[in-house]
């Protein structure tokens, strides 16, 4: 493990052999399990060793060649990839189903209890997490930004402060958690429930029940204490989560993605940036023509709205053409930008009943009194439109 330092090509191709071995008998999947699990268990000590020097030398005493991080990390894809094979098989008699499902259940089984093994190192990465923090906070604090609302920090806001030294080896430990989690929640709907019931108070408040307990871990684990989960770790850890992606966005779509099904977790500018990506990856797959329209100044709103909203997807993901009408000038960019620019005023003035701000003054949301607005729902996906547009427009 230490010695020899392969390539991600090298264990990617390694991993693609392990599965279809897997998938031509059974027992080749109920084998490669048995050991990877037992693997992970046994790197597991050395991983909290590693973390433990981390946490006592503000992470910087390891040398480069400490590798226990990317070793469980690379285990642990193994496993997880191996455990979701059940979907590419399809007996053909009962027996085999019955087979079938009782593997399932072993490996399930094994996931758990892998879960609970590893409970140490995740209690230990969360103790360097919260020291980096820490460190993280101080290092916001400075008479420029004396300013700045304490709650925001802790809770991650949307600072670009520079990780502090050696932070970066405690990554392929998040990877390796956000990995094993996903595995376990795979065929539950805790994600789901998680992101849409669950608040930052009751995750903080969870601490002394077992309902997120018992969602990770099933039944037979509803006593244990002091249980991570991934709702109480990313809660906690939100800012060293966020500031990982901000400055590699493509942790979003990759090993941190499970942060997408609560997106409550992430910080706004980490929301906008992916946002953005989607919308770049659609315009580069499915490129269109130019999408024309002709609107009158007095009812920019109107007009647009009219021309825009019965429109196919495919057309919008094309350069927009603004015209306005009893106006000569060609659009080369310039009458697109006062054509946003014209529309945002009048979609966000409070007559229009369709947004309110909050806070600052400069924050929208909703208008609970858009019921009041004609066909308000149909506004509000006008309007999500043309910020598709726009994004796309400042992408070009």
């Amino acid at each position: 493990m230490t010695k020899f330092r392969l390539s991600d090509k090298v264990y990617m191709l390694a991993g693609e052999v392990l599965k279809k071995l897997a998938s031509i008998v059974a027992t080749h999947r109920k084998f490669f399990t048995s050991e990877l699990s037992e693997l992970a268990r046994g790197l597991s000590s050395s991983a909290v060793s590693e973390l433990v020097t981390l946490r006592n030398t503000h992470m910087l005493g390891l040398s480069a060649g400490s590798m226990a991080g990317a070793a469980i990390l690379r285990v642990l894809q193994a496993l997880s990839s191996l455990t979701s094979l059940s979907s590419l098989t399809s007996p053909t008699i009962d027996e085999n189903m019955d087979l079938e499902s009782g593997g399932e259940q072993e490996e399930q089984t094994t996931m758990w209890n892998l879960s609970i093994a590893l409970q140490p190192l995740w209690l230990e990465l969360s103790e360097c997490i919260s020291l980096t923090e820490g460190q993280l906070v101080q290092s916001t604090f400075s008479p420029t930004v004396s300013n700045i609302n304490v709650g925001e920090l802790v809770q991650g806001g949307s600072s670009s402060s520079p990780l502090p030294p050696g932070t970066q080896r405690l990554l392929p430990f998040i990877e390796a958690f956000f990995v094993l989690c996903e595995k376990l929640q795979a065929n539950q709907s805790i994600v789901q429930q998680d992101h849409v019931t669950i608040t930052a108070r009751e995750v903080k408040e969870s601490s002394g029940s077992s309902s997120l307990t018992t969602a990770c871990f099933g039944d037979s684990q509803r006593k244990l204490d002091g249980v991570v989960t991934f709702s109480r770790f990313a809660e906690k850890h939100r800012r060293l989560l966020n500031t990982f992606i901000r400055q590699n966005p493509g942790l979003l779509e990759k090993s941190l993605s499970m942060m997408l099904k609560a997106p409550r977790l992430i910080d706004f500018d980490n929301k906008r940036a992916y946002f953005r990506s989607r919308i770049r990856q659609q315009h580069e797959q499915h490129r269109s023509g130019p999408l024309r329209i002709s609107v009158r100044r007095a009812y920019v709103l109107e007009d647009s709205y009219n021309q825009l909203r019965m429109r196919p997807t495919q057309d919008l993901r094309g350069r927009l053409n603004v015209q306005f009408q009893g106006e000569e000038g060609i659009d080369a960019g310039g009458l697109t930008r006062e054509w946003y620019q014209l529309l945002s005023r009048v979609v966000f003035d409070k007559g229009a009943l369709l947004f309110t701000t909050v806070g600052n003054d400069v924050t929208f949301q909703p208008n609970p009194n858009s019921v009041y607005q004609t066909e308000h729902l149909s506004y509000f996906k006008f309007v999500g439109r043309v910020v598709m547009l726009q994004n796309l427009f400042l992408l070009n």
